[in-house]
């Protein structure tokens, strides 16, 4: 062993004890254990992955199995980050779409509103004759224009 990897102590009957709360049929050796392949590397994909009950004694296969299991431990804790973030993002996105929602709202709103107040000023002249009803057009017009401008200056 190198110094600069610390070997972990186990006693030899925790995998043994793992072993035949998973199934073991409790014989002497006889049955194997069966592991499932990943299939992330093709050259070891249908290779066969079962171990003997004294395979799974030996202290170098306990040491085996107790690093890959810190390994998949720090990538678990690694990922958990990376699932915090991702919700925090995915929040902040769904608070900034909002908004734009509501700006396009706005800006639609205050197209419409300057654009019909603009289009009923042009008409006033049409209704000005000796009724009051072209001062009246105009005085809508105005107030459409006004009221759409000052609801944009307040929303922003």
């Amino acid at each position: 062993m190198s110094p600069e990897m610390p070997t972990p102590e186990v006693p030899d009957e925790t995998l043994a004890s793992l072993v035949e709360s998973k199934g073991s049929s409790g014989s002497s050796g006889a049955a194997p254990a069966s592991v499932a392949t990943t299939g992330k590397r093709e050259a070891f994909k249908n290779i066969r992955r079962q171990l003997q009950e004294e395979e799974l004694t030996s202290p170098g296969v306990q040491k085996l199995i107790l690093e890959q299991l810190e390994i998949a431990d720090e990538r678990c804790e690694l990922l958990e980050a990376y699932v915090d973030r991702f919700h925090a993002a995915d929040k902040r996105a769904a608070v900034l779409q909002e908004q734009l929602r509501t700006q396009t709202a706005l800006e639609v709103f205050f197209g419409v509103g300057v654009g019909m107040g603009c289009a009923i000023i042009g008409l006033a002249p049409l209704f000005w004759d000796t009724t009051s009803k072209g001062p009246i057009v105009l005085a809508v017009g105005i107030l459409l224009v006004l009221g759409s401008t000052i609801g944009r200056i307040v929303k922003r």
